[in-house]
């Protein structure tokens, strides 16, 4: 806590200094759904009250140039646009933007929205960003925020493909029991839930191909309001299925995460000095409808 207060500080001092200038930004990004345009809001919004830019240097305020990759796919292409135009940060949307950009060296790169950008980064120290991962910690400090009568978590999961997630979930929070249930596949989900009747307060929804495909999800719901046991889902999609509540991504956060970032490197900060880092806020949204069916109590001063 303490350092983080000493990094808002010294952007905020450095922010002051009436010679700063202003900065050349290139948004890649692949297509205009909302929640990049959250992002790229979010993100110069941050940075001009970051570092407002002012002095005979920056006559204009900074410059952002968004170039979308689906209407020129062709990767070397796109370094060539942006090399010759030589901005100050590239911040790329989506795993295909990334790997677009991945091979420029001379420019600090920030990523948002990727899945697993370790994979595509590798040693590269000019690249850094946001991981696209909600921390399992804040997820249930969300739930037992609104929750807290919550104790124990059924989950069922596939060894292959979210055993991780399990055992994160019981070091971050010891206090909480999980009761975890491996399947093999989705044909089993329905009998594993049964073996849950009864044994948990709240079913934990994951992000797991094998356990939660659309031809299973109905056996997740049903159970629920069979059994008056609420799901914690990971996804808004979910809540008119049946969730009560979701712990999801904030777009407007991500992206100022990634502008406080960007600010550090503008100032002078190696981007190796500015590791990836992991989401800090989510947005949490309670289904009413569903909260109501199954005499949830959700406490009146809830509200983040």
């Amino acid at each position: 806590m303490k350092q983080s207060l000493a990094i808002i500080i010294t952007l905020m001092l450095l922010a002051g200094v009436s010679t700063a200038q202003a900065y050349d930004i290139v948004v890649v990004k692949n297509g205009d759904e909302m929640p990049m345009a959250q992002v790229v809001r979010a993100f110069g919004d941050k940075l001009v009250h970051l570092l407002p830019a002012r002095g005979v240097k920056s006559i204009e305020p900074h410059r952002f140039r968004e170039i979308d990759i689906r209407r020129n796919p062709i990767k070397s292409a796109v370094e060539q646009e942006i090399l010759a135009s030589r901005p100050d940060l590239i911040l790329t949307l989506g795993r295909n933007a990334l790997l677009a950009v991945r091979d420029i060296s001379e420019i600090p790169i920030i990523y948002l929205l990727v899945v697993a950008p370790e994979i595509i980064i590798e040693n590269r120290d000019n690249i850094t960003g946001v991981n696209l991962e909600i921390p399992v910690k804040l997820q249930f400090d969300e739930l037992t925020r609104l929750l807290p009568r919550v104790r124990r978590i059924g989950v069922i999961y596939n060894t292959g493909h979210s055993a991780m997630e399990i055992q994160e979930a019981r070091q971050a929070r010891a206090d909480l029991q999980f009761v975890a249930l491996h399947a093999k596949s989705a044909r089993e989900v329905p009998a594993s839930l049964e073996e849950l009747r009864g044994r948990v307060d709240l079913i934990w929804l994951l992000p797991d191909i094998i356990v939660t495909n659309p031809q299973i999800l109905e056996s997740y719901f049903l159970f629920s309001f069979e059994n008056r046991v609420p799901v914690l889902a990971f996804s808004e999609k979910y809540l008119k299925s049946g969730a009560a509540l979701v712990v999801t991504f904030d777009m407007a956060a991500m992206g100022e995460q990634a502008a406080v970032m960007a600010a550090r490197i503008l100032l002078g900060s190696p981007v190796s000095g500015v590791p990836p880092a992991d989401i800090t806020r989510v947005k949490t949204i309670v289904n009413p409808t569903v909260a109501r069916k199954l005499q949830l109590v959700i406490p009146e001063d809830a509200s983040p």
